[in-house]
């Protein structure tokens, strides 16, 4: 390793560099220092193993740490049934063939938890020396909510094929709103390239946050990659530990059409009620701007004759693609007919306000 004689020539030159030199100076000596610190841990193992334990030999192994890579070669043991094992990485808390060690898979799983993958690897290669890949974080966080997830089957077993009550704060509102959407994302050394993640949250009402701006209060977040039915049993399952749900008020359910968000709606026997924002963006794509507010204002006021009449006239004004585009936003629309008409027509209420929530939090997935 590098002298702190020949390190302070080398900054006399760059001193603008001091603190990268110094840290990569850091990493280096902790690297070094470590290397001999877990294979000595590993040949005390030896002598303190089981006797029905035999050393297979050395296996080198790469473990991204804190402070960089380290190469460390540690021994294989075979038991009497035939089954191996690494001493040394178990004392050390590694999950079998991961090479990451612990502090990294902690970090990494927070800072996923914050951020998507993508965003979560840059994060690690600006702190880190090494840094992961988002393909990595990916596996990491699968295996740490693994558990989690084994729980959560069993316990909507219970609930749906024994009719065990789960265990719930029972809290009560007037109301609970909910809002789902999906987004697709790639995936790799899969047969499917990409796969759809279903993401839910719910929430009280919302709060004032600033002079002009409200965020919403008591959010619930769900989400995963699962079929429409599986992933409303999941959720629901959090929400009934949360709330008694029989005795909520009225659940407003929104999304942006899909057939499993509506299933939701039914599920809660709540109101549905079509996204604002692919409302919006399916009428300014169609047609007008004027025309779009016309449309718009009728949708809300659940005025679903006059709505149809009116794209039914323009549709009969125009040809070709035009026409095609009008005949698609007219079967959306009818197909969300029941979903149009504002929440806030059905139910009266102080401090009500626009869904629209999951946009903000769906993007986070990506």
């Amino acid at each position: 390793m590098e002298s702190i004689d020949k390190l302070q020539v080398k900054l006399k030159g760059d001193v603008g560099r001091w603190e990268e030199e110094i840290f990569n100076r850091a990493c280096s000596l902790a690297q070094e220092i470590t290397k001999v610190l877990l294979e000595g841990v590993d040949e005390e193992l030896m002598k303190e193993k089981d006797q029905n334990l035999k050393v297979e030999g050395l296996r080198e192994h790469r473990i991204i740490t804190v402070f960089g890579d380290i190469r460390i070669k540690r021994r294989l043991y075979r038991d009497n049934n035939g089954e191996y094992r690494f001493l040394l990485d178990e004392r050390m808390g590694l999950d079998k063939g991961c090479h990451v060690s612990p502090e990294v898979k902690e970090l990494s799983t927070f800072i996923s938890s914050h951020f998507p993958f993508q965003r979560s690897e840059e994060i690690l290669r600006a702190i880190l020396p090494s840094g992961i890949s988002h393909t990595s974080i990916h596996h990491l966080v699968a295996k740490v909510i693994d558990p989690y997830l084994k729980q959560e089957e069993k316990g909507i077993e219970e609930v749906y094929e024994g009719g065990v009550i789960p265990e719930t704060e029972g809290k009560v509102l007037p109301y609970l709103f909910v809002e789902a959407d999906g987004t697709n994302i790639a995936l790799q050394r899969e047969e499917a390239k990409r796969v759809e993640v279903k993401a839910g949250i719910a929430y009280e009402g919302w709060e004032k946050a600033s002079k002009d701006r409200y965020r919403v209060k008591e959010k619930t977040v769900y989400t995963g990659i699962m079929d429409g039915d599986r992933f409303w049993e999941g959720f629901s399952l959090a929400l009934a530990r949360k709330y008694d749900l029989s005795k909520v008020g009225r659940v407003i359910v929104g999304g942006d059409g899909a057939p499993w968000i509506k299933e939701g709606a039914q599920l809660f026997g709540g109101i549905y009620e079509l996204s604002r924002f692919h409302l919006k963006r399916a009428l300014v794509q169609a047609v007008d701007t004027e025309l779009a507010r016309e449309i718009y204002q009728a949708c809300i006021g659940g005025e679903v004759d006059k709505v149809d009449r009116i794209l039914i006239k323009v549709q009969q004004k125009t040809s070709g693609e035009e026409a095609k585009e009008i005949a698609r936003l007219r079967g959306y629309l009818m197909e969300n007919s029941f979903g149009l008409r504002g929440y806030r027509l059905e139910i009266n209420g102080d401090g009500l306000r626009e869904l629209g929530a999951i946009e903000g939090n769906v993007d986070k997935l990506a």
